[in-house]
């Protein structure tokens, strides 16, 4: 009677174990475009999301662009449910700039990733505001963002290829061009 116990007891945890590992394994999302993501962004709404584009590191917080819609910005929260290339994704930001030290917060390089994570479209004001002030207040989520995403997965940490416009200059290596409004001046 103990060892049906412990038999049903076996069985029933393999089955559980086969049922998280096809959890697990499910298609990974469709890469979306950081640009359509702000662009299409409805306030108050939120969904699952896998994107691409450059994590800036700076002394506010941590900002997400792409070239192709500079002068915008996406705040991010690193809410990671995996480790994995966590300390890539840091020993990216904070490597050197040519053998000087500039490994202090804010003086990050910008990296070429890919996020898994909960995409935000702005916020909701207080519906408490008089009406007046609704029709004119568009709330963000920082003083750069309109949109912002939790990551939960770092999927992919990649240098940001060189001609990319998001690229440092090598005149100015500490000059973020990609988070300006024409990134192709620079």
């Amino acid at each position: 009677m103990r060892s049906e116990h412990i038999v049903i007891g076996i069985v029933g945890l393999l089955v559980s174990l086969a049922l998280v590992g096809r959890a697990s394994a499910q298609e990974k999302l469709p890469l979306s475009s950081l640009c359509d993501l702000q662009s299409k962004a409805i306030q108050g709404e939120h969904h699952e999301v896998r994107v691409e584009g450059v994590f800036l590191a700076g002394l506010e917080g941590e900002e997400f662009v792409d070239s192709r819609c500079s002068g915008t910005s996406t705040m991010i929260d690193l809410d990671l449910r995996s480790n994995h290339n966590r300390n890539a994704l840091w020993r990216m930001v904070y490597r050197s700039y040519k053998g000087k030290r500039k490994n202090v917060r804010g003086g990050g390089q910008p990296v070429f990733v890919i996020f898994d994570g909960e995409f935000f479209g702005p916020p909701v004001p207080d519906p408490k505001l008089p009406p007046a002030i609704l029709k004119v207040y568009h709330p963000g989520w920082d003083n750069n963002s309109m949109t912002k995403l939790d990551v939960y997965v770092i999927e992919s940490v990649k240098p940001v290829p060189r001609n990319d416009p998001c690229a440092p200059t090598k005149a100015n290596p500490t000059q973020w061009p990609c988070f300006q409004h024409n990134p192709e001046s620079h």
